[in-house]
């Protein structure tokens, strides 16, 4: 398994505190059958994207000390980035694993920010590919979850938590999360793992409930073959989507338009 999602790097954000946690958590994966993490620290502000050293830098202090305690676990570097007007490519951490195509994204919780269609498109012509952090745990796609298809239909990837998936978060993003599996709207799974007690690093209770309800090769998809394509930079063929309630008339329903009327 990949995790997709995790904030395992060392005093850089609210996740890890420091390069033993770090060595924890990792230890934690390992134990769990992860093969291989996304560290996926935030980028909350613009000035975020100039901090390449110090991701790096960190990075290199994570690997090197996980190779030293023979800690069986590949780490690649990425961000999760808090949605902005603004975002930088050139930045190493921008996209995930520096391939300069697919970036991991994260909305506020409590919306859909208005202008992040329009965003979207135009990144998706210049050849970034977006993929959605969580967005079940997003009260705009909790009210609206048919706007998850009208994204889809611009190109939009998703990644949902494996702790929505279980329940660990509760009965209504669990529902949320398995609508939009079924839907196939979800296309890669993280732990957005931040310690050792509570957000921990771990994918293998989710990865046998999706196994046991949509198949193998579903699991296998989510949990390793897709995170392979998009970490070599390569184009990934994503399940069609299929509509929710609310998009029986897709071309009627443009997500611009739908955004538009919605927040007037």
């Amino acid at each position: 398994m990949i995790d997709f999602h995790s904030h395992i790097l060392p005093n850089v954000d609210d996740g890890s505190a420091n390069l033993a946690e770090s060595l924890h958590m990792l230890s934690m994966a390992a134990a769990d059958g992860i093969s291989a993490m996304i560290c996926t620290p935030h980028l909350l502000k613009a000035a975020d994207f100039y901090n390449d050293s110090l991701y790096v830098s960190r990075f290199n202090e994570l690997k090197a000390a996980a190779a030293a305690e023979d800690i069986q676990v590949d780490l690649y570097l990425g961000s999760e980035i808090y949605l902005q007007p603004d975002i930088r490519f050139d930045s190493i951490v921008a996209t995930l694993n520096n391939t300069g195509r697919y970036f991991l994204v994260e909305f506020p919780m409590s919306n859909i920010p208005r202008f992040s269609a329009q965003l979207f498109q135009r990144l998706i012509a210049d050849g970034h590919i977006p993929i959605i952090a969580h967005p079940e745990r997003n009260l705009g796609f909790q009210q609206h979850p048919e706007l998850a298809f009208q994204f889809a239909e611009l190109g939009i990837l998703m990644q949902t938590n494996a702790a929505s998936l279980t329940g660990r978060l509760g009965p209504k993003i669990q529902q949320l999360s398995h609508t939009f599996i079924e839907h196939n709207l979800i296309q890669f799974i993280g732990s957005d793992c931040h310690e050792t007690k509570h957000r921990v690093c771990q994918l293998s209770e989710a990865y046998e409930l999706v196994k046991s309800r949509w198949g193998q090769i579903t699991a296998e998809n989510l949990f390793g073959n897709n995170a392979k394509i998009v970490l070599e930079g390569n184009d990934l063929f994503a399940n069609f989507p299929i509509p929710l309630a609310g998009n029986s008339s897709p071309q009627k329903n443009r997500i611009a338009r739908f955004l538009t009327n919605l927040w007037k």
